[in-house]
């Protein structure tokens, strides 16, 4: 958290709300502002910004839809800065899909590509801890499929893919493969993909990447990827007949 209190200019020009929403991502981008950090409170932005009370709630609503503040409430209730999350992406390319200006294939393919990358980068920078953490969760997701109970859309779905992107120490890519995976998680769960396969194919990648075989290993994974593209592919368009 920074330890100065943000001061901001009165704004003149352009909507209201769109400036106050530039100033704050400027200084976002600046340090002056952090994770963590709480905006003034309604009055003094009204203030500060020389704006009326409703174009700072919009502004601050807009930052709160793209993910960038969150509303806290009780005693030190107020506006403050959200710790990184991907939920921004996440809805915003949802939304695309949602409006058929981005099909399905577009994300799983990015998804492909992505992971693909991610081994890659996990291979050179894992570590036994990393690594570790993949396997728990591969053996959590096969004690549900071995006592027989439903893994549709449980987190384990995906977390997999999370644990491959946290092996990379790149939070960017952490973001972006789980904004990806949570777009596909509910998709994912309605393939009658034998789960028995899944544990298979993770086993194998995770054993590949230990031996920091990072070709073999995005192979395995992109062949699998691949198979759930393209039954993603079928699925869209027996929808799109109906």
């Amino acid at each position: 958290m920074s330890e100065t209190t943000p001061v901001f200019a009165p704004v003149r020009m352009r909507r209201a709300f769109e400036a106050i929403c530039d100033q704050i991502r400027q200084q976002l981008a600046d340090g002056q502002l952090a994770a963590g950090d709480r905006l003034p409170s309604e009055k003094e932005l009204s203030e500060q910004f020389g704006v009326s009370r409703s174009g700072v709630r919009e502004a601050l609503r807009s930052l709160e839809m793209a993910g960038m503040v969150e509303a806290l409430t009780g005693i030190n209730g107020g506006f403050y800065i959200k710790q990184s999350h991907p939920d921004g992406i996440t809805q915003a390319v949802r939304d695309m899909v949602a409006l058929n200006q981005v099909p399905v294939s577009d994300v799983t393919e990015a998804r492909i590509l992505l992971c693909d990358l991610a081994i890659k980068l996990a291979c050179e920078r894992a570590t036994d801890e990393d690594f570790a953490a993949i396997e728990a969760d591969i053996d959590r997701f096969a004690e549900l499929v071995r006592q027989g109970k439903p893994v549709r859309d449980s987190a384990l779905i995906t977390e997999f893919y999370r644990l491959i992107g946290r092996a990379t120490h790149n939070e960017v890519i952490v973001m972006l493969i789980d904004a990806l995976s949570e777009i596909l998680r509910g998709l994912i769960a309605q393939l009658q993909a034998p789960h028995s396969n899944v544990v298979q194919v993770r086993r194998k990648v995770l054993r590949l990447m230990r031996d920091r075989d990072a070709a073999k290993a995005s192979a395995a994974l992109a062949k699998h990827l691949t198979a759930l593209h393209l039954l993603l592919e079928d699925m869209e368009r027996k929808k799109a007949r109906r």
